[in-house]
């Protein structure tokens, strides 16, 4: 795959030495701007076309699939930077396997600290990352990602019970258009929206060659043109 990622930009010196070692040492880094307002804006439009055409309802709104979606959220993946740090952290060998939309509605979206693998790994053997972009402004009380920093290299890590705070915990906050990437061995969940109004977010998952996919299905024709060749070969 070094040559798949190399076409599409990929390079070590993307990303700045305090990123590489707050991916190593706290699990997770941050891209400021990641989107602007107008793609912001564009994918907030095209999610409340499908929400009110899949009649989406309840207290966390999810829509899948959205690698499928068109144009508009390529760019939340097929990004050099972002790349860059999925291999820093997978190696070169990783795949795209899932991109979904999550919203926590006014009361909803708290979650339990975990971890998205069953396997504790460690450096050089890390199996899976996520991506989260903010599509409105991530605050503390909105029910932001929280993380708990240096929890992946912490193998007798004790998760306190339910949706209780850890001492150490720390929620992403950021304007619409941020994007963190997290080691999903890290310990990690949402928040709950303590707001009058929705936090919509959308994640995307990476995992390394071999690794099981939630979802395991094939690119339409549609998606490859328009990708190309070299993000193909990225799914």
């Amino acid at each position: 795959m070094h040559e798949v990622l190399a076409e599409l930009g990929v390079r070590a010196d993307l990303l700045a030495p305090q990123q590489l070692s707050e991916l190593d040492e706290l699990g997770y880094c941050r891209f400021d701007r990641f989107l602007s307002p107008v793609q912001v804006a564009a994918a907030l439009a095209d999610v409340e076309v499908r929400l009110r055409e899949s009649g989406t309802q309840g207290g966390t709104l999810h829509l899948r699939g959205l690698l499928e979606a068109g144009m508009v959220f390529d760019a939340f993946w097929l990004r050099p930077h972002l790349l860059a740090a999925v291999r820093h952290l997978l190696g070169p060998e990783f795949r795209i396997s899932e991109m979904h939309y999550r919203a926590s509605t006014p009361d909803h979206g708290g979650q339990a600290l975990h971890i998205d693998t069953i396997d504790r790994a460690g450096p050089g053997r890390w199996q899976v990352c996520n991506a989260v972009v903010a599509l409105t402004d991530f605050t503390a009380d909105n029910g932001a990602t929280r993380v708990v920093p240096g929890s992946h290299l912490d193998y007798g890590f004790v998760a306190p019970r339910g949706h209780e705070d850890h001492p150490d915990q720390v929620v992403l906050v950021g304007p619409a258009g941020t994007c963190w990437l997290f080691n999903s061995h890290l310990w990690h969940s949402g928040t709950k929206n303590q707001t009058g109004q929705v936090r919509h977010a959308v994640l995307t998952r990476f995992q390394r060659r071999g690794v099981a996919a939630l979802l395991d299905t094939s690119p339409s024709d549609g998606t490859i043109e328009r990708l190309g060749s070299a993000a193909y070969l990225l799914m």
